[in-house]
């Protein structure tokens, strides 16, 4: 099935929790999403300065969450090269 960028954005919402726990490689995605001018420097940095998996997810939420849909679609895509399992698991 083809999701719109809405339902894709709907997919990474919803997964919030599972992916604050789950996502080991949050700097892969990170690192994607910055050299596609999705997240700024500043917020990157901040994702970096992180300690765990969990706190590097939450920043890179707040990056999601004010870039709105077209920043969670390429988080989508990014999530489903960089976890493939979880990206499964989590019914997509």
């Amino acid at each position: 099935a083809t999701f719109s960028l809405r339902e894709k954005a709907q997919f990474v919402d919803k997964n919030y929790a599972a992916l604050i726990q789950k996502v080991s490689s949050v700097m892969a995605i990170a690192d994607e999403l910055k050299n596609k001018g999705m997240i700024h420097e500043e917020k990157y940095s901040e994702i970096r300065a992180e300690q765990t998996n969990q706190g590097k997810m939450r920043m890179l939420f707040e990056a999601l969450n004010s870039g709105g849909d077209r920043v969670k679609n390429d988080f989508y895509y990014a999530l489903r090269d960089h976890e493939p399992y979880l990206f499964k698991d989590l019914g997509t």
